[in-house]
């Protein structure tokens, strides 16, 4: 089998009224960059670029135009073979952010090419599953746009998770320390105890800052609070971690093993966040993964985007071990985005499965998933 092309989707939708804040800015619209590769025996892979912010086509240009080329004429089953003639060729500028989101999206595909040829879900080629289903915490209750309260649009989004059988949730912070109190105080009272509530701050603090903030998230039980300190302040986040009674999380913004293997060995969190569709897909988030168990640091990947992106991170669920293995193992959250989203779902012919908290992990070949190559050209920017 022999890779014959590659070819990247940018899709995008504006959120009008459903537009959403969060710590760094206003977001009014969605993006995804969802990638395709096609072999000389007819089987597809597919996968996602993680790309918050700007346009998509920049993350597309350099599949296609740099990333694609260099694996035309290649087994798809050469996956580690493939990743580092990728990162290797353009390491000297490319370490992280977009080349190396660019790379995920090309080998998330080529293991889906991989499960589809074997007839296999990918959790199987990554060492088998450990469960076969995810609990979810809802991602949402980022700040409403237009209305009359915020707090009020808040509650009643956070009620609506809790009623949805969610289990988690997790509230957008960074917003200053009094507003942010304001707000987990409200939502705390509102879906009682016995839900666990996180925070993310998307790196809006310095160290000092995030320290108070953390000895007030630890009144009202929050479970772990998300990106206190900017992704370069390392020293930053050993000393938050140092001075919280709450799990510090982070590595959203952080790339390949050779990015978390600082947050590792300093033990900068107690909960490591890499992004299947960001930190280098299958084939170098299981390095990650693997460094991590060592120092018996849980990862829970950050997710995020289309159906084939939480297809794709259901899979790595899946396969996820427990830090650390014993009896009675503590069973890892799932990120499940739940914010406004025109073409998530719709993007796939098959649908994902949440009942009562819990994810179903499709057992289909590869991604278990197929694009709807028709209900993409409706989003095409």
């Amino acid at each position: 089998m022999k890779i014959t092309g590659v070819k990247t989707y940018v899709l995008q939708a504006t959120l009008g009224e459903h537009g959403f804040g969060w710590s760094q800015r206003v977001t009014d619209r969605r993006q995804s960059a969802i990638c395709v590769v096609d072999t000389d025996e007819g089987v597809q892979g597919v996968g996602e670029a993680f790309y918050f912010g700007g346009p998509a086509e920049a993350v597309a240009a350099l599949i296609d135009d740099g990333l694609g080329p260099l694996v035309v004429g290649h087994d798809p089953f050469d996956t580690s073979v493939l990743w580092d003639r990728l990162y290797n060729l353009t390491r000297d500028q490319g370490q992280k952010g977009l080349t190396i989101s660019a790379i995920s999206a090309v080998d998330i595909a080529l293991w889906d090419i991989k499960g589809k040829a074997l007839g296999l879900p990918v959790y199987k080629l990554l060492g088998g599953a450990y469960r076969a289903r995810a609990r979810a915490y809802a991602t949402g209750l980022y700040e409403p746009q237009g209305v009359p309260s915020i707090v009020a649009a808040l509650v009643e989004e956070a009620v609506g998770y809790r009623e949805a059988g969610f289990t988690g949730m997790k509230l957008k912070v960074g917003y200053g320390l009094e507003t942010d109190e304001s707000y987990v105080r409200a939502i705390r009272e509102a879906i009682g105890d016995d839900i666990a509530l996180m925070v993310d701050a998307n790196h809006a603090y310095n160290a000092s800052e995030a320290i108070r903030l953390a000895r007030v998230l630890a009144d009202y039980d929050v479970y772990w609070f998300e990106e206190p300190v900017i992704p370069e302040d390392i020293d930053g986040y050993m000393e938050v971690r140092a001075a919280s009674d709450v799990l510090i999380a982070g590595g959203e913004c952080e790339y390949t093993r050779y990015g978390f293997r600082q947050l590792i060995d300093c033990r900068a969190v107690d909960i490591l966040q890499p992004d299947l569709c960001a930190a280098g897909g299958f084939t170098e988030v299981m390095k990650i993964i693997a460094m991590a168990s060592a120092a018996s640091i849980p990862v829970l990947p950050h997710v995020w985007g289309t159906n084939v992106g939480l297809a794709a991170a259901l899979q790595l669920y899946a396969a996820l071990p427990h830090f650390p293995e014993r009896r009675f193992a503590a069973e890892p959250f799932f990120e499940y985005d739940r914010s406004h989203h025109p073409f998530r779902d719709g993007v796939t012919h098959e649908q994902l499965s949440f009942d009562s908290g819990y994810l179903e992990i499709p057992d289909r070949p590869g991604l278990g998933i197929s694009l709807d190559v028709a209900y993409l050209q409706k989003f095409l920017a």
